[in-house]
C-alpha cells in the first residue's frame, strides 16, 4: 500500500512528480476500464491534486470536491492506492467522496454546485469554534452555472470569509458548457495567451532597445487591453469582493505551487485561483472527444437499445412537431444529442440549472409551444419547488421525462431515481407514467407530442436497454391510450401489480404461478376500472415497484383495499450502495429470484412477507 502519499509527494523533484503522474493516469484507466467510471474528469485534474496536496493538507484542512466524479486523485493520495482497485464495486470504493469512506472525504457529493455552500457551512462553523484550518472549494467552471454556487458565492465577503476557491477552467460540463458564464471564462483564458505572448516577446528581444520600446508599448497598452478583453469576468469576482488570481496553467505542478502558497496565506476575505486544465489530459483519444471519455468502462456487448436514446430518436422523429426539448448539460447522456444533430434548433442546453428548467418550460408552454424537459431522475428532484408553484400549481402542461428512474447501477445512491413516484405523487394536478418497455416508451412519447397533453405530465424510464433496436421502434410507433395491461390472466384471486419495467422480472419470477399480473403503466391517475375489478375479485395484492416504498406506488394501494391481505415490494427506507444494477435489485429483493421465492410464499401462505 502506498500510504501516506500526500506527505510523499512532498519529497519528490518535479521530474518525479511528471512520472508519478504518468503513474497514476495509468492506474486510473486501467481500473476504470476494468470497473467502469469517469476518466475524462480525473485525467485532467492529476497535477492539479499533486500540487494541492504538496501545499495544502488533506486530512488538517477541509479541501471540498464540488460533483467528486474527479476526486480519484485525491482517492489516491489519502491512502486509498490499493483499495482504488475497488472503485464503484459493491462493498467497494464509492465513485464519488463520501464521508464514511475517510477523513480526508470532508463532504460528500454527487451533483454539481455544493460546494462553495459547504464551504461557506465549515467556515461559519470554525469562527464558532474558533479554528483555524483552510476551507477551500474545487469547482469546475461548468457547476459555477448552478444556482447554489451563485447563491453562495454572493455570500463570501457579507459573511467576512476566508474560503478559498479554486476554480477549474477547462469549458466542459459532460457537454460542452453554455450561457454567458462559459463565455466569460472563456475570455479570461485570453489572458494566459496574452501574458505568453508579452514573455515571448521580452525573452527573444531582451535588453534591445526595440525590445525595451515594445515592452514600454505593451505596458501602455496593458490597461487598455485588460478592460477590453477580460476585465468583466476579473470584474464579476471583484464586485463581489472575492479577490481574483489567474488564471494559471492547471498542468504545471511548479507554477501551480506558486499560486496554492500564497493561496494559503492569503486572508484578507474570499479568493479565487483560476486554474486553466484540459480535460482528458494525456490521453488524446479523451482530450479530443471529452464528453464521450466522461464516464467508460470495459467495452461489453449489448443488444438492443438504451430507453436514453430510444427518447432522442423518438424525438428526432418528431422534430417537425411544435415542440421544444430542454436539456441540463446532459444532452449526450439523455439522447437528446440525437435531436440535436437532427435539428439543433430543437434543443435548450441551459446548463446544471435545473429549477430554472422547469420554470422556463413553464414559461415556454403558456407561450404556446410544448416543452420536453429530459433530465435525470435524481437531478429532477433539485426542482421539487419549480415543479409545484411554476408548473402544476398553475397546472400548465408541459412534459418531463425522467432519465435513470429506479436504481441506477455503480454511481450509486447520489444518482439513483428512487424517490420520484414518492415526492410527484403528492403534487395536484400532475400525471405520472411508467411505460412498461421501450416500445411503450416510444409510444407513450409520440402519443404526447402528437395528441398534446392538458396538464403537467410526467414520464419515468430506467437506466436498461430494450431489446429491440431503433428502426424497429420507429416502424412500432403508434398511439396508445394509459390503461393498465394484463400482463398474464388467470382466475386466480391474487393478483399482482408491477410498476413499469420491473413487469419483465414479475412475469419471469411468475411463470409457473396460477395468478394476474397487470402493469401499471400509470400511478397518477390510476385505471380506474381494473381498480374495480381488483376491488371485487382480489384476496390478496402483491405490488411491485423499482422506487421507494416510502410514499410510494403500494402506499397507494394500502389506502384504496385497507380490507385486503396486501404485500408491497420495492426500496425500503434507505439508500442503497453503489454496485451493478443486478446486484441493487437483488439487495432490494427486486430480482426475478427473490421475487420467484416471495410470491410464491404469499400465494401458498406458507408465511406472511413483508
Amino acid at each position: 500500500m502506498k500510504e501516506k502519499l500526500y506527505k510523499k509527494i512532498r519529497e519528490m523533484n518535479y521530474t518525479q512528480l511528471y512520472e508519478f503522474s504518468d503513474e497514476i493516469r495509468k492506474y486510473i484507466y486501467d481500473v476504470v476500464y476494468s470497473n467502469n467510471g469517469h476518466l475524462a474528469s480525473n485525467f485532467g485534474v492529476v497535477e492539479l491534486t499533486l500540487a494541492l496536496y504538496r501545499v495544502f493538507d488533506p486530512y488538517e484542512d477541509v479541501v471540498i470536491w464540488d460533483t467528486s466524479h474527479q476526486a480519484y486523485v485525491h482517492k489516491l493520495l489519502t491512502d486509498r492506492w490499493d483499495e482504488f482497485k475497488t472503485l464503484r464495486r459493491y462493498n467497494g470504493l464509492s465513485g464519488f467522496t463520501n464521508i464514511k469512506e475517510s477523513e480526508a472525504d470532508k463532504f460528500g457529493a454527487g451533483h454539481a454546485g455544493t460546494s462553495i455552500s459547504a464551504a461557506l457551512g465549515f467556515t461559519l462553523a470554525d469562527k464558532i469554534k474558533k479554528r483555524d484550518r483552510n476551507i477551500i472549494s474545487i469547482i469546475g467552471d461548468g457547476s459555477f452555472t448552478c444556482g447554489m454556487a451563485l447563491e453562495s458565492l454572493n455570500q463570501l465577503k457579507f459573511q467576512k470569509t476566508n474560503v478559498k476557491i479554486i476554480l477549474n477552467s477547462n469549458d466542459m460540463a459532460i457537454s460542452p458548457n453554455v450561457g454567458t458564464f462559459s463565455y466569460l471564462f472563456s475570455k479570461i483564458r485570453m489572458k494566459k495567451n496574452y501574458n505568453s505572448l508579452k514573455k515571448l516577446v521580452k525573452d527573444i528581444l531582451g535588453d534591445s532597445e526595440l525590445g525595451q520600446d515594445l515592452e514600454n508599448m505593451i505596458k501602455k497598452m496593458k490597461e487598455g487591453f485588460k478592460h477590453t478583453v477580460f476585465s468583466e469576468p476579473i470584474g464579476f469576482f471583484e464586485d463581489l469582493g472575492i479577490k481574483y488570481i489567474g488564471p494559471i496553467d492547471g498542468h504545471n505542478i511548479k507554477e501551480m505551487e506558486l499560486f496554492l502558497n500564497y493561496l494559503k496565506q492569503y486572508d484578507e476575505g474570499p479568493v479565487v485561483l483560476h486554474v486553466l486544465t484540459k480535460k482528458g489530459k494525456g490521453y488524446i483519444n479523451a482530450e479530443n472527444e471529452p464528453s464521450k471519455f466522461h464516464g467508460v468502462s470495459k467495452p461489453i456487448e449489448k443488444k438492443g437499445i438504451s430507453h436514453s436514446k430510444i427518447v432522442g430518436n423518438v424525438l428526432a422523429y418528431l422534430s417537425d412537431e411544435n415542440f421544444l426539448a430542454f436539456t441540463g448539460a446532459m444532452a449526450d447522456g439523455t439522447g437528446l444529442n440525437i435531436l440535436k444533430e437532427k435539428d439543433p434548433e430543437k434543443l435548450i442546453d441551459m446548463g446544471i440549472t435545473e429549477a430554472s428548467i422547469v420554470t422556463a418550460a413553464a414559461g415556454l408552454s403558456l407561450g404556446g409551444v410544448l416543452p420536453v424537459v429530459d433530465l435525470y431522475s435524481t437531478f429532477m428532484q433539485r426542482a421539487f419547488d419549480s415543479i409545484i408553484h411554476d408548473v402544476a400549481l398553475q397546472n400548465i402542461p408541459s412534459l418531463f421525462l425522467l432519465d435513470r428512474a429506479g436504481l441506477v447501477g455503480e454511481d450509486g445512491p447520489t444518482h439513483h431515481g428512487v424517490f420520484d413516484i414518492s415526492y410527484l405523487k403528492l403534487i395536484p394536478n400532475i400525471e405520472l407514467i411508467t411505460p412498461l418497455d421501450g416500445q411503450d416508451l416510444a409510444n407513450t412519447i409520440y402519443t404526447c407530442v402528437k395528441k398534446g397533453i392538458k396538464k403537467p405530465t410526467f414520464i419515468r424510464f430506467p437506466k436498461e436497454n430494450y431489446e429491440k433496436d431503433k428502426d424497429y421502434i420507429i416502424d412500432n410507433l403508434e398511439y396508445t391510450d394509459l390503461s393498465w395491461k394484463k400482463l398474464k390472466v388467470s382466475d386466480s384471486s391474487a393478483y399482482v401489480l408491477s410498476v413499469g419495467t420491473i413487469s419483465k422480472n414479475v412475469l419471469k419470477a411468475t411463470e409457473s404461478m396460477d395468478i394476474n399480473v397487470i402493469g401499471v403503466r400509470t400511478i397518477k391517475e390510476l385505471d380506474k376500472k381494473i381498480i374495480e375489478e381488483i376491488k371485487s375479485k382480489a384476496e390478496k395484492i402483491i405490488t411491485v415497484e423499482e422506487g421507494s416504498l416510502s410514499g410510494g406506488f403500494g402506499e397507494t394501494i394500502h389506502s384504496i383495499f385497507s380490507n385486503k391481505e396486501i404485500y408491497s415490494f420495492g426500496i425500503k427506507d434507505e439508500f442503497i450502495t453503489h454496485a451493478t444494477r443486478e446486484k441493487q435489485l437483488e439487495l432490494c429483493g427486486l430480482d426475478v429470484k427473490t421475487l420467484n421465492i416471495k410470491i410464491e410464499q404469499i400465494i401458498n401462505n406458507y408465511k406472511r412477507v413483508v
